[in-house]
């Protein structure tokens, strides 16, 4: 693959977003790819049922679901990551 062939292809690869869950063309939403399709399974609330809800309190408690749900996250991703770099350690020492 030449030079331009190379660029060309990640230029592509760059504009095609493809959906988190299924890998079908997806649009942006919050940093995620995400296809109308599994969107549509997400379950989000309507703004009807957002303004139901809508008080200080309930501001706060989504903030701090989101809070709760990074570190989660990092926690998992770290542990993941090491048992993958233990794992290469260890093939490597036999």
């Amino acid at each position: 693959m030449s030079q331009n062939e190379a660029k060309i292809d990640r230029e592509n690869h760059e504009l095609k977003k493809l959906c988190f869950q299924c890998g079908k063309n997806g649009a942006d939403m919050f940093g995620y790819a995400i296809c109308d399709s599994c969107k549509s399974k997400l379950g989000l609330f309507t703004d009807a049922t957002i303004k139901k809800y809508d008080s200080m309190k309930f501001r706060e408690e989504i903030s701090n679901r989101l809070k709760i749900l990074e570190k989660d996250f990092i926690k998992k991703k770290i542990k993941l990551l090491h048992i993958q770099e233990r794992l290469k350690q260890i093939n490597n020492v036999g």
